[in-house]
């Protein structure tokens, strides 16, 4: 059976589904999801990748009058995949049909975004760079001179704010017009001894070789030379002339720099970012706001984690105080209603037992979910939306570490705050088989939203907010003993 390679099962697909396939590519916290959902909204579409347990996001949408096939990959750092959401999106750029890739990137740490730029130019495929958060890198005194930065990397280059939807209309303008547009291949290189070593892999391919034809044999000859597993044994496998060529590179390599070739690879790729960089942008005086001063005190490593507490010790006794004046009332009301359901039923007869122990069941849950689980949710919802969920995140990171787990840790921890299930889905994101064990284990073992309920319903009902905040505290002990242990 004849072997179909990318392109060619791109174009079977392509008569299949005439609308454009675009792609949002990005690093994590880019803002990316966020332009997502300020054009598609709630008609996503959460897949599987095939074999995998990670999702991306797919929605079929029409903009500016023309419709298209809108995907969301998980975010990734390099193209060389460190975890599973890396793996599979990368894996997706390499064997799925992909029309146009929108690049969005972080404006306010340009330096560091262009990394994936770089490496996304030599997957030849049409190319739009979206500067997000343009808003965020102005207030940082950040300056980029997109004309200049377009010329240089030969793609159209778009500022927007993804969170107040402005520029999308122009993003999405420049995405279509990319797909008819005849491909430019960048002019980018790197030093030139890496150079060399790319083009003496590259020129052990066969004409004949179409599968580094549907990637493209630069793309290929500097994965060779880093080692990627995927590529190694897509193409590394029974080619005896081409894998002593890569060694004799990597050896090289080391020899010159000291380094693996890989770290010597990205090595280059950062200072050509850097330079780039420091081509078309300029750094200001940054303009700090309020929300600097404020996040001097939240952030700073002492008084943040006093703030922290105070914080949360004040918001459970918002909940139990604000829970406590509904409690009574709303006691009284579900009291009448039984008094009304029983009216006629003879206190000595079976049905009327049944009846009431129903419903003080069903009252007495009442009485706890809507005075203090409602509103300690919305709370939840409430510190989030202002951004202070992720800025507690970044206090315990160092925590975490000291248990020995990285700081990402910490979301699948808050997560198992409202339910154990997306906290131990949410561990997916650890790079390590031990790492996942270790948070699952963790993560069931915070109070879900189910046990708050008798929380508040035994202590905080009888004993008060500070109690109830003592528990959360003692919990927190216990969970970071056994977290250690493991």
């Amino acid at each position: 059976m004849k072997k179909t390679t990318s392109r060619h099962r791109a174009n079977i697909i392509d008569r299949q589904h005439p609308h454009p396939e675009i792609v949002l590519i990005g690093q994590p916290n880019c803002g990316k999801s966020t332009i997502f959902n300020s054009v598609a909204g709630y008609r996503s579409i959460s897949t599987n990748f095939p074999g995998a347990t990670v999702e991306y996001t797919r929605s079929h949408v029409a903009i500016n009058n023309r419709v298209c096939n809108l995907v969301d990959l998980p975010g990734i750092y390099s193209l060389t995949a460190l975890d599973k959401a890396a793996e599979e999106s990368k894996r997706y750029l390499l064997s799925e049909r992909i029309d146009v890739l929108i690049n969005v990137i972080d404006a306010s740490i340009l330096s560091r975004s262009l990394e994936l730029t770089l490496q996304l130019l030599e997957l030849n495929i049409p190319m739009v760079l979206c500067l997000n958060m343009i808003d965020e890198a102005e207030r940082k005194g950040i300056k980029i001179d997109t004309e200049g930065l377009s010329r240089r990397l030969g793609i159209p280059v778009v500022t927007t704010i993804g969170s107040k939807g402005v520029g999308m209309e122009e993003l999405f303008k420049a995405a279509f017009d990319a797909k008819g547009e005849p491909l430019r291949r960048s002019t980018l290189r790197l030093s030139l001894h890496v150079e060399d070593k790319i083009a003496a892999i590259e020129s052990t391919f066969t004409v004949k070789e179409t599968r580094t034809r549907a990637f493209g044999k630069r793309l290929v000859a500097i994965k060779l030379l880093e080692g990627d597993p995927l590529f190694i044994k897509e193409f590394g496998q029974n080619n005896v002339e081409l894998n002593a060529q890569i060694e004799t590179a990597k050896h090289q390599l080391s020899q010159e720099h000291g380094a693996p070739a890989d770290a010597v690879i990205a090595a280059e790729r950062h200072n050509l970012a850097m330079r780039l960089f420091e081509q078309f942008a300029v750094i200001e005086r940054p303009k700090q706001s309020w929300k600097d001063r404020i996040d001097n005190v939240l952030m700073h490593p002492f008084w943040g984690s006093l703030m922290m507490l105070l914080i949360l010790f004040t918001y459970f006794n918002i909940i139990f105080k604000f829970g406590a004046l509904l409690e009574q009332p709303l006691l009284n009301i579900l009291d009448q209603a039984l008094a009304l359901v029983t009216r006629g039923l003879a206190p000595e007869t079976l049905f009327y037992h049944l009846v009431d122990a129903a419903f003080q069941g069903i009252s007495g849950g009442i009485s706890i979910v809507l005075p203090y689980l409602v509103p300690f949710l919305i709370g939840l919802a409430l510190i989030e939306d202002i951004g202070y969920l992720p800025r507690i995140a970044f206090l315990l990171d160092g925590f975490m570490h000291r248990i020995g787990l990285h700081g990402v840790a910490v979301i699948p921890g808050l997560l198992g705050y409202g339910c154990s299930v997306p906290a131990i889905m949410a561990t997916r994101i650890l790079a390590s088989p031990r790492d996942r064990f270790i948070a699952s284990v963790m993560a069931v073992l915070v109070p879900c939203s189910a046990r708050m309920v008798v929380i508040m319903g035994l202590v905080g009902y009888y004993l008060g907010g500070t109690a109830a905040f003592g528990i959360y505290l003692f919990n927190l002990v216990v969970v970071t003993i056994i977290g250690a242990i493991l």
